[in-house]
Parts: structure tokens; C-alpha cells; sequence
């Protein structure tokens, strides 16, 4: 264990401008604190402020995000609540306001889908792990599907990359830390000419692995990337910018479980660990590996009737390793592999947005578009070993019913007996193809009242290729199980959008209110190992909205507010057992309903007497319910037995209608401060510390309690020296000073409850240097 006491020194050298250093003021003249900074956002396709969008939004500029010490896109549930993002098998799980999905692997889009530079993310392993340069982040709360399309259903979250100029700039930044952190990033802008300028940029990190494994090795953990712009001023109207970037990196990918509670049918030969702390003892070795690829060209065009925008990307996401101990001890029962997984994504945009010299440009504002994607992710195959009469031999209770799976195997092949185990191997490829068309206008009614309304119709097929299962033979002479092609699912997705704002006397300050849908596509199960493919149903969801944005005290107070209610149908998710192979089988939950309250704000309490201090917060409470799900899925308490459908055991199912939704707590709340003191000669000292607030959520529907995150408390804190002559800031840093411990994932299944902790307390300090 680390000496958490201990600081670290190192050299950062930073690509960001030091606009939140305090400069040496003229006599009277107000210090600036860069947390005050206001950030313009694309949250309707056009560059907008913030405050003056229709939209829940938190927007954070590359300084906002350095003063509060974000470095991955986790890291932004901590300043955004109402935002919970978990990690399972590597995948991100986004939940927003209580919308989200835990199904997770490919064939299940998210329901908070992340976008970088104006392109659709795949929600593939770690492709948003490490934020990278950044020029800002922005979190759209609601629906987002006139504009955003498929799958937006919660949100969206939009990471934007500075934009190659024609100022030579170079940041470096270094980063050192305890379990053996490293961090380094660089980035270059560099002129090539009176019309081009580039960016480059990488990033490297790595650490420790937190987990310690009596019985194997673990993974290493690390990310690392560059990313590269080339932008071409053709003429005054027309530019053209191609990115490209490539990112690796492997984790626990919330694998690494402790099985605390062995299921009773299992403890004659489990081990229990008695408590979680971070030491499993695993046969196999947990984690996710992944490598990712992202090519884009952006073609901007401004003429006398409108912008015109072309944005064409190409996305591949590979996983080369991802591996589970399923029975979570020693024992090589059953193991988890999957061997082939990948993703590919193409995309095409057209947007076409109403500038100044546009008709009727005094009377509206507008955007129209056409989107296509063409993408495909699977498995070719996954592997679930087995070990030699795992279920028959081994004293355990209700074993052969277990083996019973394999017995079913080895009758459909023909096979006497799979004496020597089994390899069973599951394929399955989801190829999805959509066009749509978007457009949304807002209508000037009068210096006070502004009217948007949005449209979006897409329509969609999706294809489950090479849907098969077979047990491995010797010398690659597989025996096949099943094979399935199943029907081509068709959709056809109208997602409008209403919003009506009053500013009251002409001024900045609105009140909004707003109604939208979005869908979630229908899709297939990927792996099915005993069962034809299973169609599940599209998911609908519409929001209601009342919402103000408002600055106060002369923009030294900006507060904002909303009021919602979110309905869902035909819910998506997820459950894991022994019988779907140990991965995500989905399903429809039947219908949901959200009720909420949420504020964000930022202050500045003393304007003359401490112009530097700045406090900051928010908070977002949820009355999450399912009001119709009776045909709920499980494991039970008591036994440890799956029930409902896809269960191992013929278990019937439970009605889980007026439970809460699966990962969104009732409460979350952040509340910090940024003190900004010049002490002369260019320099300034900028302290600052924050509390996240996290009440708690059940991992499965049948809210259980021993399958639960429980409530918790995340104290950072920061204090940074910044000389501005030399552009230097230093920084030292204490992530979790508490040590709080908490689930950061509980996954069940016909083996137990088995827990993943958060990270622990981590101290460390960086040095970021820039010039020009």
C-alpha cells in the first residue's frame, strides 16, 4: 500500500491559455476568477452561450475542468448532478436524470451517447476513458433526438477539441501520484502557412492496479492516444479540417470481482471473501483491453443563404482482450473470453443553419440536416469454458440441474459426453443502417418570446449476422450447437421537439419549457447459446420541462433551475446468468416515470472585498418508479436463484412495478470553492475543494439491498501556484481524502453477489508550462 501521505513533484507543461491566473490589476479594477468564465456550447448545432440555450446544460471550458480536477469523462458525475456513469466489462454506463440502460454490450445502444468533435462516439471499451486536450465539455440533460437522433434518450455529452489556429502554441503537462501514477500530456498548434495550422496532441497514463490477486497476475492499467487536426482556410467561406486520433488502453473494466456472498447453491466448494478490499483471488485475469481509431473531415461553408456544414467519420473500436473468472475464485469452473470483438462505425452529416443574411433572419433563426450510419459490433466469437464435470463432480448443491445446460449442449450436437470440459463459443454480429432527416427552427415572437420546434425522421434496419453457437472441437473442427437467421428489424422514428422561452423585460434572463422524444432502437440479443434470437422492442421516451436560466448582482451570480418529468416505455435492460452464456441477455422492463428537481449555480459572494472567491454547486433529486414491470428478473435473496426469463432455473418471474430505477439515486449534490489570490510579481496562489453527494441506487430492479451501491461522500481538494511570466502552474492534489469506500459496481449472478470498490484516496501533484 502506498504512503497516501506522500507528495509528489512533477513538471506540467499546459496546453491551456492561463486565463484563470490572477493578472496585476489596475488600482480598482476586479480580479478574475476562472471559474467565472462563460462558455459558448453547440448544444443546437450553432455556437450558442450557454445561458441563452432552452436546454439544461453544464458546460465546462478546459479551465473550468483543470480548476476542478477532471481528467476522464467518470470524472464528470462529480460536477454534474443527475449524471452517474459506472463502468461494466469495460463499457461506460451513462445514466442521466434516471435515463439510461444496463445493457451494455454491442447490439444495446446507450441512452447517454458521448460525441467528440461533432461525431457519435461507439460505446465500446474505454473510448472515453482519458479526456485529452479539451477545449470544452458539455452535458445536455433530456432527450435529445431532433437534433442528436437515435439513442439520445437521456442526453448527450459533447467533447469539443481546440481548433487548430495561426498562434504557434505548446503545452506540456506531467502528472505523478501515489500506486505509481504517471500522467503526461503535450500539444502542439502550429501555423504551416498564411491558410493551414494543425494540432497534435498525446497523452500517456498509467498507474497501479488498486486490485491485488493472491492466485494470478492482474492487468496493467493504462490509456494512451494522440489526436491530430489539419485545417485548410480554402477562402474566407470555406474551410475544411481532417482529424484523426488513435487511443489504447487496458483496465479492471469493473471486472475484478470479490464474490462477498456466495450464492447457497455454490458454497459447499466457494470460497467467500469475507469483505471487499480490493484482493480477489481469481484463476483467471480480469480486465479489458482496447484499441480505437477515429477519422473524420469537416467541410464548412459559409454563404449569403445559410452555413453549410459536411461532417463525413469512420470508427473503428477493437477489444483484444476482455476476460472474466465468472465463478470469481481460484477454481478454473468457468471462465469468460472474448476473443473476436469489434465495432465499426461510418457516419455522414449535412447541416444546413440560417446565418445573418439569411431570408427572414429578423424573424428566426433555424437548422435543417440529413444523417446516415452504417455501424456493426459483435462478437465473433465470445468463449465460456467450462471445467471438466464442473457441475456433476464437485460437491455442489442442485449441480445437476447446472450441468443440465451442458447436457442440453450435448444432446442438440450429438455429443455422448464433454468429459474433458467444453468450450462453448457464441457468435453474433448486430449491422445496423439509418437515415434521417432533421429540422428545427425558432420563431421570434416578439423582444420577450422566443418559440423552438424540432423535428427528426429516421428510419433504421438492423441485421443479426452469423448468429451461431458451437462447442470447440480438437484441430478446429468445431460441432454446431445452433444457428439462427432471424427476421430483418425495421423502425420508423418521428422525435419532435417544443420549446417556448420568455425572457421578462427584454433581459438575459429566461424561463423555459419544453417537451421532446427520442427512441432507443429495437435490437437483437447478440449471444444466444441454447434459444433462438430474441427481438426487444424500441424504448420511447418523452420529457417535460420547466426550467430558468438567470445571472444576477451583475453576472456575478448565474443560477439556474428546472422541474421535469420523464416518462419511458418499453424500458431497456439487462440480466446476467449461467443460461445466456454469463453475458447481458436483454429485455424490455416494461414503462418507467421521472420526477425531478435540479440547480446549478456559481457565485461570486464578494466582488470588491474578495473578487477571487468563487463557490460553485448543484443538485438533482429523482422519484424514479416502474410503473409497469411484471415479469421481472432476479436473483433471490435467500437461495441465490435466478428467476424470470433467461434464468438458469424454470423460476417464475416477479412483479417489480412501483420499484425504483436501477442505478439512479434519489439525491446527488456537489458543492466546492475556487479562492484566487494574487500575491505580486505575476504570481497567484488558487485554492479550492469540493464534496460530491451520492445517496445510493440498486444495481437490479428487485431493489435489493445486498445488491446496492450504498450512499457516499467524495471530498477533493486543490491548491496551485500559478508565476504567469512564465506561464508555469503547479499543482497539488488530494482525490477522495476521506478513503471513502463504496460499490463502484455490484454484479450478480448464479455464482453470487460480487462487488467491484471505487478508487481509493489518491495524492499526487502536477506542473503544467506553456508558451508561445
Amino acid at each position: 500500500m502506498p504512503n497516501l501521505n506522500k507528495i509528489y513533484l512533477c513538471l506540467v507543461v499546459s496546453s491551456v491559455p492561463m486565463a484563470g491566473v490572477a493578472q496585476q490589476p489596475d488600482e480598482g479594477e476586479r480580479r478574475a476568477n476562472r471559474m467565472l468564465e462563460e462558455v459558448v456550447v453547440t448544444a443546437q448545432k450553432r455556437e450558442e452561450k450557454a445561458q441563452e440555450v432552452p436546454i439544461a446544460i453544464q458546460a465546462f471550458s478546459a479551465e473550468k475542468l483543470d480548476a476542478v480536477g477532471i481528467e476522464s469523462a467518470q470524472q464528470l458525475e462529480k460536477i454534474t448532478p443527475g449524471l452517474t456513469i459506472t463502468n461494466a466489462a469495460g463499457f461506460n454506463i451513462a445514466y442521466l436524470r434516471g435515463v439510461g440502460t444496463d445493457a451494455f454490450l454491442p447490439g444495446a445502444d446507450p441512452s447517454v451517447p458521448f460525441y467528440l468533435d461533432g461525431v457519435a462516439m461507439l460505446a465500446a471499451q474505454g473510448t472515453t476513458d482519458t479526456l485529452g486536450r479539451v477545449e470544452r465539455v458539455e452535458v445536455l440533460k433530456g432527450p435529445q433526438g431532433t437534433l442528436f437522433g437515435r439513442n439520445a434518450t437521456g442526453g448527450a455529452i459533447n467533447i469539443v477539441t481546440p481548433e487548430p489556429n495561426q498562434e504557434f502554441l505548446v503545452d506540456v503537462k506531467l502528472e505523478k501520484a501515489d500506486y505509481g501514477e504517471k500522467n503526461a500530456q503535450v500539444y502542439f498548434n502550429v501555423p504551416l502557412g498564411e491558410t493551414f495550422a494543425a494540432t497534435l496532441s498525446y497523452f500517456d497514463t498509467r498507474r497501479d492496479n488498486y486490485y491485488s490477486n493472491d492466485a494470478g497476475p492482474v492487468i496493467d492499467v493504462y490509456s494512451r492516444g494522440g489526436r491530430a487536426k489539419l485545417r485548410w482556410d480554402i477562402s474566407d467561406t470555406l474551410t475544411l479540417t481532417l482529424a484523426g486520433s488513435k487511443q489504447e488502453g487496458a483496465n479492471n473494466g469493473g471486472l475484478s470481482f470479490e464474490n462477498t456472498r456466495v450464492s447457497p447453491a455454490f458454497s459447499a466448494v466457494l470460497p467467500q471473501d469475507p469483505k471487499a478490499d480490493r484482493k480477489v483471488s481469481l484463476d483467471s485475469m480480469a480486465g479489458s483491453e482496447f484499441e480505437s481509431e477515429l477519422y473524420s473531415a469537416t467541410l464548412n461553408w459559409v454563404t449569403g443563404l445559410a452555413d453549410l456544414k459536411l461532417i463525413l467519420s469512420d470508427q473503428t473500436v477493437a477489444a483484444p482482450f476482455v476476460r472474466a473468472d465468472f465463478d470469481k475464485s481460484a477454481l478454473p469452473i468457468v471462465n469468460i473470453e472474448s476473443i473476436v470483438q469489434e465495432s465499426l462505425q461510418e457516419t455522414a452529416e449535412l447541416q444546413i443553419l440560417s446565418n445573418a443574411e439569411s431570408p427572414f433572419a429578423e424573424h428566426m433563426e433555424w437548422v435543417a440536416g440529413l444523417y446516415y450510419i452504417e455501424s456493426s459490433g459483435g462478437f465473433d466469437p465470445i468463449a465460456f469454458d467450462v471445467l471438466p464435470g464442473a457441475f456433476t463432480t464437485l460437491p455442489i448443491p442442485l449441480g445437476a440441474e447446472l450441468g443440465g445446460l451442458l447436457d442440453t449442449i450435448t444432446n442438440l450436437v450429438g455429443v455422448q459426453d464433454l468429459s474433458d470440459g467444453a468450450r462453448v463459443l457464441a457468435y453474433g454480429v448486430l449491422a445496423s443502417e439509418a437515415y434521417s432527416a432533421y429540422a428545427q427552427a425558432t420563431y421570434f415572437v416578439s423582444p420577450e418570446v422566443d418559440l423552438t420546434v424540432g423535428l427528426r425522421y429516421q428510419e433504421e434496419t438492423r441485421n443479426l449476422e452469423n448468429a451461431k453457437a458451437e462447442v470447440q472441437g480438437e484441430n478446429g473442427n468445431n460441432i454446431l450447437i445452433r444457428e439462427d437467421n432471424p427476421p430483418e428489424l425495421e423502425a420508423e422514428q418521428l422525435s419532435p421537439k417544443v420549446a417556448l422561452q420568455w425572457r421578462p423585460g427584454g433581459g438575459d434572463n429566461q424561463i423555459y419549457a419544453s417537451w421532446a422524444r427520442a427512441f432507443k432502437s429495437p435490437t437483437y440479443n447478440t449471444v444466444n447459446l441454447l434459444d433462438a434470437p430474441e427481438k426487444v422492442d424500441e424504448e420511447q421516451v418523452d420529457s417535460y420541462e420547466l426550467g430558468f436560466k438567470s445571472q444576477w448582482f451583475n453576472g456575478g451570480l448565474t443560477l439556474n433551475g428546472a422541474i421535469f418529468l420523464i416518462e419511458q416505455e418499453n424500458l431497456l435492460t439487462g440480466f446476467v446468468a449461467l443460461a445466456s452464456g454469463g453475458v447481458v441477455n436483454y429485455d424490455n422492463a416494461g414503462n418507467s416515470e421521472i420526477r425531478g428537481a435540479e440547480f446549478d449555480f456559481t457565485w461570486a459572494p464578494m466582488p470588491d472585498w474578495n473578487p477571487g472567491l468563487v463557490l460553485f454547486g448543484g443538485a438533482t433529486y429523482l422519484d424514479s418508479e416502474y410503473t409497469e414491470y411484471k415479469e421481472g428478473r432476479g436473483y433471490d435473496e435467500d437461495t441465490g436463484l435466478a428467476f424470470g426469463n433467461g434464468g438458469t432455473f424454470p423460476l417464475p418471474a416477479r412483479d417489480f412495478s412501483g420499484n425504483k430505477i436501477v442505478r439512479t439515486p434519489d439525491l446527488t449534490y456537489t458543492f466546492g470553492f475556487n479562492q484566487n489570490i494574487y500575491i505580486g510579481g505575476g504570481s497567484a496562489i488558487e485554492v479550492g475543494a469540493d464534496i460530491y453527494y451520492n445517496d445510493g441506487f440498486f444495481f437490479l430492479p428487485q431493489n435489493s439491498d445486498l445488491y446496492a451501491r450504498e450512499s457516499y461522500s467524495l471530498v477533493n481538494a486543490r491548491v496551485s501556484y500559478f508565476y504567469e511570466p512564465w506561464r508555469l502552474q503547479l499543482t497539488l492534489f488530494g482525490e477522495n481524502v476521506a478513503d471513502e469506500t463504496y460499490n463502484e459496481v455490484v454484479f450478480v449472478d448464479d455464482f453470487g453477489r460480487n462487488q467491484v470498490l471505487n478508487s481509493p484516496a489518491i495524492y499526487g501533484a502536477r506542473v503544467k508550462w506553456s508558451f508561445e
